[in-house]
């Protein structure tokens, strides 16, 4: 008996030895992830919050270097190579680390990531890319900080910062053109290539404003394949158009509205009146 006292005993002591008291942090973790191109952009950092404290000027000094959130540095990692507002930047991990003022940001890439929070000094050697962007006023006032991205294009979007009143956009550019190119002309390449393949490849040339004969021939090829589909004629028709056919894109795009609002798709049929109207203006 003495003895199973003893095992409870120590049991519960050593329950207690490892106990540890679990509160919500007042700047929570947060990740955002971003597919631009055919590539990714991560960003994990910390969200404080104003809490009824003057931001810029105060609880973040003006004109030193801030980790740009809160706990650890705040980290971004590019999945390839990049550009950042113009800076070619190697695919990979780095700390991101800001100087605010009044006017405007300045925005580090840092290699060294093991930092808690902001370094004392930063080495010249582990600067990855230091730029200048424009602190613009936002609208909306923003109780916590917030990192995301806006902007989207097939290959470029913002890295957008916001916290009180102050927004910052740091364009990124995820090339993929090689890529997709490599894809374009493997799958087209194929005896497989399908309808879709065609219509995503002329869409792709259209919206990047490339070879709009290639676009074309491509467009063809897909309604050939797969005739009567109201969305890939919709293109066909903005094809010809970009190709100065108006006449026949007007024909084309009448027959995808026929087609649409059989189907009962509105947007599509609202897209080709439009087109229509526009087209049809001398």
């Amino acid at each position: 008996m003495k003895k199973s006292i003893l095992s409870l005993l120590f049991l519960g002591a050593v329950a207690m030895g490892n106990a540890q008291v679990k509160t919500p942090q007042p700047s929570p973790a947060a990740m955002v992830k971003q597919t631009i191109g055919l590539s990714e952009v991560t960003v994990e950092y910390s969200r404080p919050s104003a809490n009824s404290r003057k931001v810029f000027g105060n609880l973040v000094p003006m004109d030193q270097v801030w980790r740009t959130g809160a706990n650890g540095s705040t980290d971004i990692t590019f999945k390839n190579d990049a550009t950042f507002n113009g800076i070619a930047i190697p695919a990979g991990k780095y700390a991101l680390y800001t100087i605010p003022s009044t006017n405007q940001w300045e925005v580090i890439l840092y290699k060294d990531t093991e930092q808690w929070g902001a370094p004392k000094e930063l080495k010249a050697d582990q600067i990855a890319a230091r730029t200048k962007v424009k602190a613009e006023k936002s609208a909306t006032m923003f109780e916590t900080f917030i990192i995301g991205f806006d902007d989207l294009k097939t290959d470029k979007a913002n890295l957008v910062m916001n916290w009180e009143n102050t927004m910052v956009k740091v364009p990124i550019v995820m090339d993929s053109k090689k890529e997709v190119l490599e894809s374009i002309n493997t799958t087209l390449g194929s005896k497989e290539a399908k309808a879709g393949d065609y219509h995503q490849a002329a869409g792709y040339y259209l919206q990047e404003g490339m070879d709009l004969k290639k676009a074309l021939e491509y467009t063809e090829k897909a309604n050939a394949l797969q005739p009567d589909t109201y969305y890939m004629l919709k293109l066909k028709s903005e094809i010809e158009a970009a190709n100065g056919m108006k006449k026949v894109a007007i024909a084309t795009a009448t027959q995808s509205l026929a087609l649409a609002k059989k189907e009962g798709n509105e947007d599509y049929v609202k897209i080709n009146t439009d087109n229509i109207a526009k087209w049809s203006k001398k």
